[in-house]
């Protein structure tokens, strides 16, 4: 059975008006309220991205100084420690000073100790002061020397190590009571060298840049 619908019929007119009017009105708020604030919203959120990013730049700017102050300190307590470790002067009093301590402390014989050249590399900041050194000792007192040695507060090295047995002691037979932990068993030569700090000179910092 088919359903006639009149649109000239006031009352199906009536009808057609309650299902229309609601659409058109929904459609209409979402297009010119729903929407229209969804796309000012997302401007919003991208404004806020934009002050967000601009506001993290300025505590990243912030924070730049304090950590530059950090990395000051630090740098400043390195160079001190470096400074007391490559001295400007060399104090030949208080090397021998030291290595008399550690001579004791090692249990070794230091039997001869003198200066033998100085040299500076070209371009280096630095005159290295280097001294013949001779001990007289056993292999493992001899390893505490260095040892003791290289823990000094100051920039030190050795090179051109020679060990021989010590043929004047080795010949004899006499035997010291009480110091048998300080064998002289061996004759160790070698060279010392101490390290001075002498600054950079203009040519090479102008080179450095």
């Amino acid at each position: 059975m088919a359903i006639q619908f009149d649109i000239n019929d006031p009352k199906n007119q009536r009808l057609l008006a309650m299902i229309l009017v609601p659409i058109v009105a929904g459609y209409a708020f979402f297009n010119f309220v729903i929407k229209e604030r969804q796309q000012s919203l997302q401007s919003i959120k991208a404004q806020v991205t934009t002050m967000q990013q601009r506001v993290d730049s300025i505590k990243r700017t912030l924070e730049a100084p304090e950590k530059l102050k950090q990395e000051r300190v630090l740098l400043e307590a390195r160079y001190e420690e470096l400074d007391a470790l490559l001295p400007t002067e060399e104090d030949v009093s208080q090397l021998l000073d030291q290595f008399a301590s550690i001579e004791q402390d090692a249990r070794v014989y230091m039997v001869g100790f003198e200066a033998a050249e100085t040299v500076e590399p070209e371009g280096a900041a630095y005159r290295a002061n280097r001294y013949r050194l001779t001990i007289e000792s056993g292999f493992h007192q001899f390893s505490e020397f260095l040892s003791y040695a290289m823990s000094l507060p100051r920039i030190l090295s050795f090179s051109n190590i020679i060990i021989q047995p010590n043929t004047d002691v080795m010949q004899t037979e006499v035997e010291y009571e009480g110091l048998e932990d300080q064998p002289r068993t061996l004759t160790v030569e070698c060279m010392l060298t101490s390290y001075i700090f002498t600054g950079f000179d203009e040519d090479s910092q102008g080179t450095a840049q």
